[in-house]
């Protein structure tokens, strides 16, 4: 397990197959934090995914209160980490297949993505995988949007993506993001949608993501 100096790592609270996520905490304000850590092996099999999973820790510098908190970033022993919010109220997935939420609680849901969308835009960022399963809830009931990993900034010129090729889950993307094209916000709101079809009809308009 990843020892990083500062924190005290309890235990795997989930995984991908980008990157691991542990509970943890900050020992100079006793705070539980999230510690998403990059597998080594795929900075092996292309740098780009360093480039893509530092790009996240970039989401720091957006302060909105339906966006995840990043506290802190870096790398040590060949492994890239990045310190955040824990937000344990589960996530939109979950309450989708428990059918638990209020007409008036669906609304309220994506009106606040909405603005977090939104606001992020309004800095430079896309998304490119808004999914049930990357909005969290705090214990309050607040949504967040997370999970920025493949987040592009619209200031920049490096295409992390080959051409013709897409990343992000095919169920929620927009047409242009599935054939591998440049997006922009349209693409984050067309996904929001697809989110929003499921809230209100539990499951997603396409079995398939070739829309």
């Amino acid at each position: 397990m990843i020892s990083i100096p500062g924190y005290k790592i309890d235990k795997k609270i989930g995984s991908g197959g980008m990157a691991e996520v542990y509970l943890g905490y900050q020992e100079s304000v006793d705070r539980p934090v999230a510690i998403k850590v990059m597998s080594p092996s795929l900075k092996i099999i292309d740098e780009s995914f360093a480039k893509r999973f530092i790009k996240e820790a970039n989401v720091g510098s957006i302060s909105h209160k339906n966006i995840i908190t990043v506290y802190d970033a870096g790398e040590i022993d060949g492994h890239h980490y990045i310190v955040m919010e824990y937000i344990k109220g589960g996530d939109l997935a979950t309450l989708i297949a428990q059918n638990q939420l209020t007409l008036e609680q669906k609304i309220n849901v994506i009106r606040q993505i909405a603005a977090a969308l939104g606001y992020s835009y309004s800095k430079g960022f896309v998304h490119r995988d808004v999914k049930p399963e990357n909005i969290l809830f705090r214990e309050d009931g607040s949504p967040v949007l997370a999970d920025f990993g493949i987040a592009k900034a619209l200031s920049s010129a490096t295409n992390l993506t080959t051409s013709g090729t897409y990343m992000g889950s095919p169920f929620y993307m927009s047409p242009e993001q599935i054939r591998g094209h440049e997006v922009d916000h349209r693409s984050d709101l067309y996904s929001l949608g697809i989110v929003f079809f499921e809230l209100l009809g539990g499951h997603t308009p396409f079995e398939t993501g070739d829309t």
